[in-house]
């Protein structure tokens, strides 16, 4: 699949990588919001809606912002994995599905959790900035 990550890859040199949140480079973050509204093939492939995708990111706010530690996070994270998952199979948005599941296994993964979830929050924010208006 296209836009993945391997473990660490939110970060460069303990930055966050300038293509997780901007049109520059390859795989950045405008080419995977064209990526995830375009057709898939089959009728079980569809792109995900603007209203989806906000849903989706105001649930992983809601586990950002909460006053628990890592591991709790962790789990409310893999909850949401989970989460996608049904809505990847019953809405047919199987890329979304994809999307967040990469992602989200490389987070619980990464060596340092913290700074991890602030690029991936940035990283799914500007995911939102170049989503396209349905």
């Amino acid at each position: 699949m296209p836009f993945t990550l391997e473990i660490n890859e939110f970060l460069k040199e303990g930055k966050l990588k300038p293509e997780l949140i901007s049109d520059i480079g390859e795989n950045n973050v405008k080419d995977l919001a064209d990526y995830l509204t375009q057709k898939g093939e089959g009728k079980d492939d569809k792109p995900i809606s603007t209203d989806q995708l906000r849903k989706f990111y105001d649930s992983f706010l809601k586990i950002y912002i909460t006053e628990q530690d890592d591991d709790a996070k962790k789990i409310q994270l893999l909850i949401l994995k989970a989460q996608v998952e049904y809505a990847g199979k019953r809405l047919n948005i199987k890329r979304f599905g994809k999307f967040i599941n990469n992602r989200i296994s490389v987070l619980i993964k990464t060596q340092d959790f913290k700074s991890s979830l602030d690029a991936f929050k940035m990283h799914f924010e500007s995911l939102i900035g170049y989503f396209p208006k349905n």
